[in-house]
């Protein structure tokens, strides 16, 4: 019976012993307390703020505020918070989600727009459980989007020229993957991944179709260059400022999808009833990669915050399987009579007729029921058309694939749509449990999955070299800046390129192009006479002599070239004693040379050939960047680019590449009756900072 009134006490007690002990900033949870809280009480919930400024006041004298300043600063600063933001976006594009990472994540300069690099707080084992087992979500708006205009032949003639032999580029209903080199010059000239996506044809006769062709920025205005100046009938134009994009990953991304896209506008489309079909299924790699749904969704902010979706029912199994035997044909079609997100002037038009957010919150106070999502009115609330695309290793790799990794690390959707609407879906996605990550977790997440990201693991690219570059370059100021006692001497340990993987050198070119930092090896060496030095500025590359032929290097990329080359891993050399080695290892990669165009130098080809590679550690261990790849016999046949611990095989991995020709002396080094040993063939990754080398198995990468 008196139970309220010992409950009542303890609180008291509880309540009496925290307000002496802890200011009012520190009793709110981890995820609501800000920087700047502890001097500044409009940082605080409004529940607490008056006993903030309380806090503030009594910390401060007894004075309520600073006296400020009138500085410089603050007398050119702009009068308003958007004309300070202009200010800031000078030269670089901010993201409409810009504000919301700056507050939670690291943001870096990439690419020409300001991108979320990793959270500010720990996360690198919860960024893997989102993606495996829940939702991994990224802003990837910097992404750029080609549109090509034109007849269908000349669109499919012009990817054709820039595309590999083999890859689809007939129109078609699912977004298709494809790997871009500069026209006429495959396999070499590789410019990057991509996926192309055709508009539905309209059936009023008209024999124009529309196809976008999703890039990275890495090498977008290379590709619009090189696309513009072979467009013969073409029209090619940059709308990436008009669309918006997400990508989600996780076994439970199909859930959140549904969760964010479940307000149709009609309910009995195609799209929103096969969205509503998958809504419950285990992980989003049961359906084929490439799948496109196309729906018109009302206003998200009007149901804001949208409540994760209960699974499926079994009871829906006879409703799913058909669509995973076969994907609905007008799933990726609003019908005729609505171009959705194709129509960008009418969506521009939607995007600035639509209500404001005090517009909104003002109908949230006149609703009767608090918290109670808002009623749509026609002619007043507007509706948003979204594409959303099934991504995987496809589009990773550039190329079709055998299905890649099988769990949620590599599986997921793409959402895109039209600008204006970032922020109302970003927070959509937010709040119905997905966690937002950065371009780290992203690579990393690629990593686990035992897949290339790129621009990081895509070497013959000139994004790859910018990429590489300046953590190279990073690399070395670090290594500089460390006492020399203190420094890993690299020289005594024979190493020659610590701070990069020196591809070139594997490949017989005589030095690292101009990008990258270049060190004289005799200031490797960590001795106090050598400190002068090693203080000295790094020495300039020396100048190529301009009649050698360019190191050009090729990877060996997509599941054709990664089968044949896993066939010839199988395959003992068949040479006799009076054959010499060159004309060994031509005949050993015949099949490979097969697949190539019939008029390229295949000497020269086979020369600068690289196969990108994973290494899984067996035993002990955990392989470092840039290290030595090493066979039987001690040759080095490649380099590390990526190496870390993965958490989803409990233990050490890496992913490298590896010369055509190393591979030819490890598959000799190997005994030529031992099928299990050249179905997975071991190896050795030697260390540069004198740690025991560590044994892998070494499995050919798409």
């Amino acid at each position: 019976a008196r139970a309220f009134e010992i409950n009542a006490l303890q609180r008291a007690v509880d309540t009496a012993r925290s307000a002496g002990n802890t200011r009012a900033f520190q009793t709110l949870p981890r995820h609501l307390r800000r920087r700047a809280a502890s001097h500044n009480a409009k940082r605080v919930p409004v529940r607490l703020r008056e006993r903030a400024a309380a806090e503030i006041g009594k910390a401060a004298g007894g004075q309520s505020a600073a006296t400020k300043r009138n500085n410089r600063y603050r007398r050119r600063r702009s009068r308003t918070v958007r004309g300070e933001y202009e200010r800031r976006q000078a030269g670089r594009r901010w993201l409409e989600t810009h504000v919301w990472h700056a507050k939670r994540m690291h943001m870096a300069e990439r690419w020409g727009a300001m991108v979320a690099e990793s959270p500010t707080e720990r996360s690198h084992r919860a960024a893997y459980r989102a993606a495996r087992e829940k939702t991994f979500v990224q802003d990837v708006s910097f992404f750029r989007t080609l549109e090509l205009t034109g007849t269908a032949d000349a669109v499919a003639t012009l990817l054709r020229r820039h595309a590999a032999p083999g890859d689809a580029v007939a129109p078609a209903r699912t977004a298709v993957p494809l790997t871009l080199y500069r026209a006429g010059q495959f396999p070499l000239a590789c410019l990057g991944p991509a996926v192309a996506l055709w508009r539905p044809h309209a059936s009023d006769g008209d024999q124009r179709r529309t196809l976008w062709l999703r890039i990275h920025p890495a090498y977008a205005d290379t590709a619009v260059q090189e696309l513009s100046s072979d467009s013969a009938g073409v029209g090619v134009a940059d709308i990436s400022t008009d669309l918006v994009s997400f990508e989600l990953l996780g076994a439970q991304s199909t859930l959140v999808l549904a969760t964010v896209l479940g307000d149709a506008a009609d309910p009995a489309s195609c799209g929103a009833e096969t969205l509503h079909c998958i809504a419950g299924i285990g992980s989003p790699a049961v359906l084929g990669e490439g799948c496109v749904l196309a729906l018109r969704i009302n206003d998200p902010r009007l149901r804001f915050p949208q409540s994760l979706l209960a699974p499926a029912s079994p009871c829906m199994a006879d409703q799913l399987d058909p669509i995973l035997r076969r994907w609905p044909d007008g799933a990726n079609d609003l019908g005729s009579n609505d171009g959705g997100i194709w129509d960008r002037a009418q969506c521009a038009r939607d995007a600035d007729s639509r209500p404001t957010d005090n517009e909104l919150n003002e109908r949230r106070r006149q609703s009767l029921v608090p918290g109670e999502g808002l009623q749509l009115r026609p002619g007043v609330d507007v509706t948003v058309p979204v594409v959303a695309i099934r991504s995987g290793p496809d589009a990773l790799v550039g190329a079709r694939t055998s299905g890649g990794s099988g769990d949620g690390l590599a599986h997921g959707w793409t959402l895109v749509a039209p600008r204006g609407w970032g922020m109302a879906l970003w927070m959509a996605l937010v709040f119905a449990g997905a966690r937002a990550q950065g371009l780290r977790e992203r690579i990393h997440a690629a990593f686990e999955a035992g897949l290339p990201a790129f621009p990081a693991h895509w070497p013959g690219t000139a994004a790859y070299d910018a990429w590489a570059a300046p953590i190279a370059a990073d690399a070395l100021q670090r290594w500089l800046r460390r006492p020399p006692g203190k420094r890993v001497n690299y020289r005594a340990l024979g190493v020659k390129s610590p701070f990069f993987p020196p591809f070139h050198a594997l490949l017989g070119a005589a030095h690292a192009p101009a990008v990258y930092p270049h060190i004289d090896p005799a200031h490797l060496e960590c001795r106090m006479r050598r400190l002068r030095c090693i203080h000295a500025a790094p020495t300039p590359a020396p100048a190529a002599d301009p009649s050698a032929p360019a190191p050009d290097i090729w990877l060996a990329t997509g599941q054709r070239m990664a089968s044949i080359v896993r066939i010839m891993l199988q395959t003992a050399p068949n040479s006799s004693i009076d054959e010499d080695c060159d004309a060994s290892f031509r005949r050993w990669a015949a099949p490979l040379l097969a697949a190539l165009p019939p008029a390229a130098d295949t000497q020269r080809l086979l020369a600068c050939c690289l196969v990108r590679v994973r290494l899984v550690c067996h035993g002990r261990g955990v392989p470092e960047d840039n290290a030595p790849i090493l066979c039987a016999a001690g040759e080095s046949i490649g380099y590390v680019m990526t190496g870390s611990f993965s958490l989803a095989r409990g233990c050490g991995m890496a992913i490298g590449a590896c010369s055509l020709r190393g591979l030819f002396a490890l598959c000799h080094a190997l005994p030529p009756a031992s099928a299990s040993l050249r179905k997975s063939p071991r190896v050795q990754i030697a260390s540069i900072s004198g740690a025991p080398s560590v044994d892998a198995i070494l499995t050919v990468l798409f």
